[in-house]
């Protein structure tokens, strides 16, 4: 008998894929603000980096507390 094979989970897959490609994206308009942000660039990029590792984690918070309230569900 073939073993039970545990489901994959391909929206998970893919939104991780969205949220790296929103990291690149964000890091790479922070790298922009750093090189052509005029007067304090190293603050114009942080706050950049910053705005976008900030929605990143709420993203991610959202998607746990989802996924938590989905199992608790199952119960």
């Amino acid at each position: 008998m073939m073993a039970a094979e545990e489901p994959t989970s391909p929206p998970m897959n893919l939104t991780r894929w969205i949220m790296l490609a929103v990291l690149g994206w964000g890091l790479l308009l922070a790298l922009g603000t750093y090189l052509f942000g005029g007067n304090q660039p190293l603050l114009r990029a942080v706050i950049v980096a910053g705005c976008t590792l900030g929605f990143l984690g709420l993203w991610l918070v959202a998607l746990t507390m989802r996924q938590r309230r989905i199992e608790h569900k199952d119960e």
